[in-house]
């Protein structure tokens, strides 16, 4: 009985060690120590004189957060029976810190951001309300990356000044550093400029000019847009808010294109055409009117932001606007300038001279690349990884910002169900998978990544909560991915951790996207009953679900997780849910298909057969569907782990598969694909995994009893970035992954 009884405390023990450690970005080093220390309002936060900007953000975020007001005091040597010590080390790496939590006390050791860093990591092993008791740890960490950014797109809607703020302290609680603020576009200039009034008196108030009728319809909007400017004593506010919590501020002012804002204020700016033609301009003309301009404006720009850099924009440029342009093609002629992409060259060039004189750097899109890189220029990769993999070549820093894994626009998973976004579905797993280090880059060329930053472009997104609900928990991962050894990576790990924050979350208020139920997959079957048990890692959840195709929604019964499912399955069966937790207004929605199909072996003499599967490969613009009788560029025999590289132009490379799936036990199987960008997959000439699914978004399984034989296996993938390194297909019995090489046959 007493050993019982202490296996059982032990057990407890384990699970509320485990419990506590779910550190966002993973530590470096992490281990869990006897003992716990509980946090009271007799505690006093002691620090030396350089953290005791740190040492107050601790004791307002106890205070704002919990209603512990903690005593503060500043040492010259701080006392050892001080219960919680911020202490600077002067050590070289200061993003580095070390976190020990013992039954006497906490002790933080770092040096500048790095004891800031310590007590994020402390804050997210508070309970989210009291008692506050901390298992006892000892955690040594530092970043892999120094760059670890997320964007706000302030132009297309307002964001006011408390709602940046918010957005700050959600960066700093998971070590982002970087916020890459994007002021100015075509649908509003947000910064005062002095000299340029017009700036904000008329670029910034687009949405109020355009129901005047006397500006274009905002068509890339979800509705009229949210006008709105900060002063420049609201970016000041910004900028100390930001660098108390140890953020740095990267403005963007966008050019040559996207500037229609400014050439609404200042009509002079715009590029003319020479045909008398009246259309949209959205580009600056390259005159020396326009540099002054730029020059003026950047000048006051340089005297609000401290920071080396300073983000020009150069992406998307309608370059083609130019050929129509006397002054353009003037100066095309003065400076002997081939094409359009050589003026866009010039343009940034001649920018980045400006920049330089007032000692700052430059940084821009991958576009900047057209034409010849300006000669100090940071590049942000956003095309793909193509343009950073060339800028680091020519060994310039680069910042991996790539579509489709960092836009936080696209919706998170099936678009019918989702919030309105651009581009197909990112979900946070396709994100945390990631790798900023492309593989073509040799160890020297690799140092020029700084690192990665996720992105969002606000034109669907008209307020906090939908923003907040695009951002997290896909930031979370962010964070992980530039922070955490690429070793220390765990999706598994992770998605506990992540489920974890929730609490936090609700104490934040923060509207973060709620995570997905367990086990509600797309299904091809040969059952005759759909069984299954749904669960959901939020305690208090509820879920309103219907087996009929109708949506349910807040009107409809809510019942408590874990729900069975046992019903009978003729053809096919649709499973939606309505997902609530701690509001009714934060809800997830899902719809997963189960569908039913009959297989059999097909009739083959197996003494011919040979290991692995037939492909051809189709380098080609059509999409595979409409390839007809075209011949393969290649053809071979695709064994596991292959290795297909992708075409380096903007062809499709697809690959085509044929042969068998070799069944030795009858019994129960489960067929999945590793793959991000699912495949299309046939057995027995069915379809079981389809490309129009994302394996994250709506992940497909084909659940199966099958009989001893040979089953014909065909299907066809786009070999690239995504699904290099993954496996094809992953076969499944009893909960154990078989070898491919006991199942693949051609």
């Amino acid at each position: 009985m007493i050993a019982a009884t202490v296996f059982f405390m032990a057990m407890l023990s384990s699970s509320f060690v485990q419990a506590q450690f779910h550190i966002i970005p993973q530590p470096l080093k992490i281990s869990a120590q006897k003992g716990s220390y509980l946090l009271t309002g007799n505690a006093v936060i002691g620090t030396d004189a350089q953290s005791r900007t740190v040492g107050l953000y601790l004791q307002n975020y106890l205070a704002q957060n919990y209603n512990l007001h903690l005593q503060l005091r500043v040492f010259a040597r701080i006392p050892a029976t001080i219960a919680i010590k911020l202490v600077s080390n002067h050590t070289a790496n200061t993003d580095a810190y070390a976190l020990n939590i013992k039954s006497t006390g906490i002790n933080i050791t770092g040096e500048g951001a790095s004891i800031f860093y310590g007590v994020q990591s402390l804050i997210q092993m508070l309970p989210a309300a009291a008692p506050l008791r901390l298992t006892a740890v000892t955690i040594a960490d530092a970043p892999r990356f120094k760059w670890r950014g997320l964007s706000l797109d302030v132009s297309r809607h307002f964001f006011t000044v408390d709602e940046v703020k918010k957005y700050i302290d959600m960066m700093a609680h998971y070590k982002l550093n970087t916020l890459h603020w994007h002021l100015t576009d075509d649908e509003g200039w947000r910064i005062q400029i002095d000299k340029y009034p017009l700036l904000t008196e008329v670029g910034a108030r687009i949405s109020f000019y355009e129901k005047q009728g006397k500006f274009r319809k905002l068509d890339n909007l979800i509705d009229g847009g949210r006008d709105g400017f900060y002063t420049k004593d609201d970016i000041r506010e910004v900028l100390k808010y930001a660098a108390e919590r140890y953020i740095t501020v990267l403005p963007e002012i966008e050019m040559p294109g996207h500037s229609e804002a400014a050439i609404f204020a200042y009509p002079e700016l715009g590029c003319q055409d020479s045909t008398g033609a009246k259309h949209r301009v959205r580009m600056l003309d390259p005159s020396e009117n326009t540099f002054k301009f730029l020059e003026n404006v950047l000048t006051e720009v340089i005297e609000l932001f401290p920071n080396q850099y300073i983000h020009i924009g150069g992406d998307e440029a309608e370059m083609v606007d130019w050929l129509k342009s006397p002054v353009a093609v003037a100066l095309m002629k003065k400076e002997h300038l081939k094409d359009e992409r050589e003026v866009q060259s010039y343009f940034i060039k001649r920018i980045e001279k400006f920049l330089i004189s007032k000692n700052k750097k430059m940084i821009g899109w991958d576009e900047i690349l057209q034409g010849g890189l300006a000669p100090s220029a940071t590049v942000m990769s956003w095309r793909g990884e193509a343009g950073g993999i060339e800028a680091a070549k020519m060994h310039h820093p680069v910042i991996m910002t790539p579509l489709p894994y960092m836009y936080f626009d696209a919706p998170q998973a099936n678009e019918e169900l989702e919030p309105i976004g651009w581009n197909p579905v990112v979900p946070w797993q396709m994100v945390y998978n990631y790798e900023p280090l492309p593989a073509q880059l040799n160890t020297e060329e690799a140092a020029y990544i700084l690192g990665a930053q996720g992105n969002i472009w606000t034109e669907k997104i008209p307020n906090l909560p939908h923003l907040e609900y695009m951002m997290y928990p896909r930031s979370l991962a962010v964070a992980e991915l530039t922070w955490s050894a690429k070793a220390d990576k765990d999706i598994e790990r992770f998605k506990n951790k992540m489920d974890q924050q929730y609490p936090l979350f609700k104490l934040w208020n923060l509207n973060a996207r709620l995570v997905d139920i367990d086990n509600v997959t797309n299904i091809v079957t040969n059952s005759d009953r759909y069984i299954n048990t749904l669960n959901y890692p939020l305690n208090g959840a509820k879920v309103r679900y219907s087996l009929n195709g109708r949506m349910p929604d807040s009107s409809s019964e809510a019942v408590n997780f874990p729900v069975k499912i046992n019903v009978p399955l003729k053809d096919t069966l649709t499973l939606s849910t309505y997902t609530t937790w701690t509001l009714n207004n934060q809800y997830i929605r899902q719809r997963v298909k189960i569908t039913r199909d009959e297989f059999k072996p097909a009739k083959t003499d197996d003494r011919k057969l040979l290991p692995g599967l037939i492909y051809e490969s189709y380098i080609t613009k059509k999409e595979y569907q409409k390839l007809g009788n075209e011949k393969p560029t290649a053809t071979g025999i695709i064994t596991f782990p292959h290795a297909f590289t992708p075409s380096n132009d903007d062809a499709n490379n697809w690959i085509k598969v044929n042969g068998y799936i070799h069944i030795i036990t009858e019994g129960d199987y489960e067929i999945t694909s590793d793959f991000l960008i699912s495949p299309q997959l046939y057995l027995d000439n069915i379809p079981v995994i389809s490309p129009d699914k994302n394996r994250y978004a709506e992940p497909q399984k084909a659940v199966l009893h099958l009989k001893a034989g040979y089953y014909s296996l065909s299907g066809y993938y786009p070999a690239n970035d995504v699904n290099s390194g993954e496996k094809l297909i992953q076969l499944t019995m009893a909960g154990k992954v078989l070898n491919h090489e006991n199942y693949l046959f051609h």
